[in-house]
């Protein structure tokens, strides 16, 4: 009863605030993405991407020929690239007015990634992961093997960790060679891999299970939950391992794979959480919820908007954070953590 009491009194002492909210016309399946000028760059199912300044004001927008299912990078230049289901990849400067496109062949799914060197990688349905450089206009390499939605991310010895469809992560490096590969029981699908510190990889499947495995692709440990994983770990401030699933549930993980906590939404949980600078945590769920909750997994407050949420959120370095709906609105929300501002004090 105690307990009960004093978690009440917490959630009492926070609040969430919404600072506007804008309507596209169908639902937000891409996640935002907040430039270096604090900008924010959505992409929708409505084929539309949209703009806004760092007043969270729509500045532009671009009608694509397709669904926005990837989510726009910003490259070390300060321009957009995004891909789209009508076979482009569009690139935009940062008021979003559109420089060019090219078409690679076949249907965008993931997230560009870019190379030290310059050139981009990302992932199609038709020709694997691509590697394209500027230079040339010309696909230097690629690999085939199954479909490839993750978002990438490259290793300290310069490959690229990618799940697939066909239920494998996997290692390749700039040349489109195959290094290692790791075989799951389910599709490898959005959970886009963390690499930690010591070089082991932490990534979901859609066998329900969360892997650990070491650079070598040798399983360390595997934990298993009730649900699918679709969203991407995070590691929080004191090195706990956070993911979501569809069994509802946001588990909290040590290092070595072992279960710490568990926070328990409506429905399942298919974006990725996302950390505040003050350590909170933002988990978005099928059950329309966003749910603001602290680094022990206790509730801190929630906003609720009108539809399941399958984007993962973002956030503007003012604490703006920004969350698309399937109710169609993005909204830009304000966190006010006042029990941290009163512990502060």
């Amino acid at each position: 009863m105690l307990h009960l009491l004093l978690l009440n009194n917490i959630v009492d002492a926070q609040k969430v605030s919404l600072i506007s909210k804008f309507r596209t016309q169908s639902k937000i399946y891409s996640s935002p993405v907040v430039t270096k000028k604090d900008y924010v760059v959505v992409g929708g199912h409505d084929k539309h991407v949209y703009f806004f300044n760092e007043k969270t004001e729509l500045i532009n927008n671009f009608e694509t020929g397709g669904w926005i299912h990837a989510s726009p990078y910003e490259l070390s230049n300060g321009n957009i690239m995004l891909g789209s289901y009508d076979k482009n990849l569009y690139t935009f400067n940062s008021n979003g007015e559109l420089i060019n496109s090219i078409s690679p062949g076949g249907k965008i799914f993931s997230r560009v990634f870019e190379m030290p060197d310059g050139s981009i990688t990302f992932a199609t349905n038709k020709l694997g992961l691509v590697f394209y450089r500027f230079t040339d206009s010309t696909i230097y390499a690629s690999y085939k093997s199954g479909l490839m939605h993750t978002d990438l991310v490259r290793t300290s010895s310069g490959n690229i960790l990618t799940g697939s469809m066909n239920k494998r992560l996997y290692a390749i490096n700039n040349k489109g060679e195959l290094k290692y590969e790791y075989k799951t029981k389910g599709w490898v699908l959005h959970s886009k891999p963390l690499v930690l510190d010591n070089g082991t990889i932490v990534f979901g499947s859609y066998d329900k299970s969360i892997y650990f495995i070491d650079s070598n692709f040798q399983l360390i440990k595997k934990f298993e939950t009730q649900g699918k994983i679709h969203g991407s770990p995070l590691q929080i401030n004191d090195s706990t391992i956070v993911v979501g699933s569809f069994d509802n549930k946001v588990y909290f993980l040590s290092l070595g794979g072992e279960l710490r906590n568990v926070f328990e939404t409506n429905d399942k949980v298919i974006a990725s959480p996302l950390m505040l600078s003050d350590g909170t945590i933002v988990i978005c769920s099928y059950d329309n919820n966003v749910y603001f909750i602290s680094q022990k997994a206790e509730l801190l407050t929630k906003f609720e908007t009108a539809g399941s949420i399958f984007s993962s959120p973002a956030v503007m370095s003012n604490g703006t954070i920004i969350v698309g709906s399937n109710d169609s609105f993005i909204y830009f929300l304000r966190f006010e953590n006042a029990l941290k501002k009163e512990t502060s004090k």
